[in-house]
């Protein structure tokens, strides 16, 4: 049963327009407001990163036991560091960690694989120039950021970084054929996304790039490649998405990698519903499960 919170939230968003459906330049404007009716973080601290651009941010009251590779989602063309402010600061919390909340390039100003280049040299500049563990470092995403830490893992590995030890993927946009099931089995529930809007951002996005490259596309990468890049997994997505299907093709790529993956499908739950931590209680029982997770992965 949802709760009430999580209901009047739906609500919202169902007498609200939809933001992916909007023109470009409305989208991003938009896009800016994420975090309007959301919680702020208590207890967190944030300062500009140097040698790279980010935002470190991290809870004050505790010593972080991580580090976070943080890339937000906004289908690849949308949002910023500023509209995952909050959110970011409730990430640090619950997984106890330091998180880089990256300043990556967004298409179509700066198509694929700018964006890939970019979270790779970030990763690359954490492992190699700030001293960071492979095995205390963990890449965060949402959305088209969930695909972009898959796309990121298999591009560090072409590129012989260390394996990183953990990730953590919120409705992860993985398969950018917009092609599975779920966009038509979903399509009257979802009040956020649909097959229309996310492949006009994949365009965008791709840029004549063949949406069909496991390389942009890492929900179809093969075993081989997948067993060779992709640390244990948490893949959560919400029961009400059109890219539940993509949360599940990549559960089983990584199953069929024998990589470690922990699927958890949150009932009548929107997209990237973790952002209403504060709002609604199963937000913040969806990031208490990654917070537990990823403990166990240290």
């Amino acid at each position: 049963m949802v709760s009430a919170e999580a209901q009047r939230f739906a609500d919202m968003l169902r007498g609200a327009p939809r933001m992916a459906e909007m023109p470009l330049t409305a989208q991003r404007e938009a896009g800016e407001h994420a975090e309007d009716l959301t919680a702020t973080p208590e207890h967190v601290a944030y300062e500009p990163a140097d040698g790279v651009a980010g935002t470190w941010v991290q809870a004050t009251d505790r010593a972080p036991t991580s580090t976070v590779l943080y890339l937000f989602g906004g289908g690849h063309v949308i949002t910023s560091p500023a509209s995952r402010h909050k959110f970011s600061g409730h990430l640090a919390r619950a997984l106890d960690a330091r998180v880089l909340l990256l300043d990556y390039p967004l298409a179509p100003e700066h198509p694929y694989p700018q964006d890939v280049d970019a979270a790779v040299a970030a990763a690359r500049w954490l492992l190699e120039q700030q001293g960071v563990p492979s095995g205390r470092l963990v890449l965060a995403g949402e959305s088209s950021g969930g695909g972009l830490v898959l796309e990121t893992l298999l591009a560090a590995a072409r590129a012989g970084l260390a394996r990183p030890a953990a990730a953590y993927l919120m409705s992860p946009w993985a398969d950018l054929t917009c092609s599975a099931p779920s966009f038509e089995a979903r399509r009257a529930v979802d009040l956020e996304c649909s097959r229309e809007s996310l492949t006009r951002m994949a365009r965008q996005y791709l840029d004549g790039h063949d949406p069909t490259d496991p390389a942009a596309s890492p929900a179809l990468a093969s075993p081989t490649d997948v067993a060779a890049a992709w640390p244990p997994l948490l893949v959560q997505v919400g029961s009400h998405e059109v890219l539940l299907d993509d949360a599940l093709a990549v559960t089983r790529a990584a199953a069929l990698a024998d990589v470690p993956v922990t699927l958890d499908v949150g009932p009548q739950m929107q997209h990237f519903f973790q952002l209403g931590v504060g709002v609604y209680p199963e937000a913040a029982a969806a990031l208490a499960r990654a917070g537990a997770w990823l403990r166990q992965q240290l």
